[in-house]
């Protein structure tokens, strides 16, 4: 069969024209391709990449925490967290592979870590893991091939100086806020302001690459404390060293700058590193130096005795006789009878007797307002949590007898070692009293006089006889001191006879007072328990080698 030419003609007709149709199109196509790529290409890049530009935070890290020499006593220190996205890793086909290297990298069993992704089976974000070392952090970038699980930059607190600052610094949680100490007084000042950052992401959410810093991360604020750790540590040895010796129970040391208030030093025992969260328990945290209050025992005579001279009540060359004598039923007695005694022979001896008899030769008006102004009774200005406030009758005026003779020699009042500590340091100050600080003070404030410097001189002069004939323990070679022992039987075991809280306070030197040292040891053991025995020699410990590290020159020929 031919085919004719017109349908020849006809047949070249259409297929050319569907040629042109095709190589229009081809040009066409070619011609989109190339504007794409080449002309509209970052725009398009730029569209594509908005899918995956998220709003990430900028972690922030808390202020530092120093000693007064800008010595560290808590910083914050970068480390990686591992996150993982479970919903997205458990669907994954390499779910077991992964998770069980995982769980190797992590050093735990692998059904524990399955069971905590699967727990959160639903959400899209859980720290796995929080403090990666470095070999863990290198394992698992080798291992990120994917986007179930990620690596997240934090800040963990670290205290260089481990137990001995513990009770003062505190510790945080796990979000980085204050739980205790000075890191809970003082979180909202030394926490930072998390920032915020646009950057490109994966499906994880782990950064490709940073676009725009929205908001940059704000650093907590550093704060100075008043501590001086190179005296923090003598007092924590000599403290440990006593308790030892003592078998004790527990114990507390502070040590005051007496010019200014600063507390230079604060320990006690028991203590332990926070960092092990096994051992965050209140026996090892708690401050107890502030937040423990108990019953001063003799320690208080001398506060007795300033009230007395302050008035006009007493002078130093007064005597009172020490013969023993009945308030109802009750005999006030001493050890022994010692016969007619001065203020300073009073303080010598101790005498419960002739305190006592002083005490009721004054008006409780007068004792009330003296022990309020030397801060019996009240929190000082630490502003550290939890302190005690100690407790002293402000119903002086319902006051019996028998009160009157129990506070002169230190019962029906309760401190805290700091409070007892200031009161001492007000009578070695001249009698000004200045505020307690756990903050550097590089601007001094005036105080509050309390006692006149006549008043305070006289006591001086007593206490350091103290020393010199009885706490002969407490003696520093080649300084002059002054300090008084307490020995009182515990309130909190119905006032056991074997049950002693043994006390020292003292100050040196006495030419020119730099330092006050208070010390109590809870319940030692054996037979040595009086304060002259067990508190003193820490308060000899602590205040040589603090002395000296000062630069405090011997005022002892």
């Amino acid at each position: 069969m031919k085919i004719s030419s017109n349908n020849l003609r006809l047949i070249r007709s259409r297929f050319i024209f569907l040629s042109l149709i095709l190589i229009t199109l081809i040009i066409i196509l070619l011609s989109r391709s190339f504007y794409l790529q080449y002309i509209e290409s970052d725009f398009l890049s730029a569209e594509g990449e908005k899918k995956h530009i998220k709003t990430l935070t900028i972690p922030s890290s808390r202020g530092t925490i120093y000693d007064r020499n800008s010595n560290p006593l808590a910083v914050s220190i970068p480390v990686s967290n591992l996150v993982v996205d479970p919903k997205i890793f458990l669907s994954s086909s390499r779910y077991q592979e992964l998770s069980k290297s995982l769980a190797s990298v992590l050093k735990i069993n692998h059904s524990v870590l399955d069971q905590e992704i699967k727990k959160r089976s639903s959400r899209r974000y859980f720290i796995l893991s929080r403090e990666l070392g470095k070999d863990q952090v290198a394992v698992i970038n080798r291992l990120k091939k994917s986007n179930y699980f990620w690596l997240e930059k934090a800040y963990k607190r670290f205290n260089p100086n481990g137990e001995i600052t513990t009770q003062i610094i505190g510790f945080n949680d796990n979000n980085d806020q204050g739980q205790e100490g000075l890191e809970y007084a003082l979180n909202d000042y030394l926490s930072g302001k998390d920032g915020k950052k646009k950057a490109i992401t994966d499906i994880g959410l782990h950064t490709i690459e940073d676009v725009e810093i929205i908001q940059p991360a704000k650093q907590g604020k550093d704060f100075h404390t008043s501590i001086d750790v190179r005296i923090q540590y003598i007092a924590h040895a000599a403290l440990n060293e006593g308790v030892n010796i003592s078998q004790a129970k527990q114990a507390s040391a502070v040590v005051l700058d007496i010019k200014t208030g600063e507390v230079l030093a604060i320990v006690n025992n028991p203590s332990a590193d926070m960092s092990n969260l096994k051992l965050r328990l209140p026996k090892f945290y708690k401050n107890r130096a502030l937040t423990d209050k108990f019953e001063p025992g003799s320690t208080f005579k001398p506060l007795i005795i300033a009230t007395a001279l302050e008035h006009g009540i007493f002078n130093s060359t007064d005597t009172i006789d020490t013969l023993p004598y009945s308030i109802g039923s009750r005999e006030i007695k001493d050890p022994r009878y010692y016969g007619p005694l001065s203020l300073g022979e009073i303080l010598i001896k101790s005498s419960n007797v002739g305190a006592s008899k002083i005490s009721l030769s004054t008006d409780p008006e007068l004792f009330y307002e003296i022990l309020s102004k030397l801060g019996i009774g009240q929190a000082t200005a630490s502003g550290f949590p939890g302190e005690t406030s100690g407790t002293l009758d402000n119903s002086y005026q319902r006051w019996r007898d028998g009160m009157r003779a129990s506070l002169a020699f230190g019962y029906n009042v309760d401190v805290n070692l700091i409070q007892l500590a200031n009161a001492y340091a007000t009578i070695a100050n001249g009698g000004v009293k200045n505020n307690i600080s756990l903050e550097r003070i590089d601007q001094l404030e005036t105080g509050n006089r309390v006692l006149s410097e006549q008043t305070s001189q006289t006591l001086l002069l007593m206490l350091e006889q103290v020393v010199e004939r009885s706490a002969v323990r407490a003696q520093i070679n080649g300084y002059r001191v002054g300090g008084k022992t307490g020995t009182a039987q515990i309130a909190a075991a119905n006032y056991s006879r074997d049950a002693h809280n043994a006390i020292f306070v003292g100050i040196a030197p006495i030419s020119e007072p730099r330092i006050v040292v208070a010390v109590i040891v809870n319940e030692p053991q054996g037979r040595e328990y009086y304060g002259g025995q067990v508190a003193a020699p820490i308060f000899s410990s602590i205040a040589s080698r603090t002395l000296r590290l000062l630069g405090v020159s011997p005022d002892k020929k």
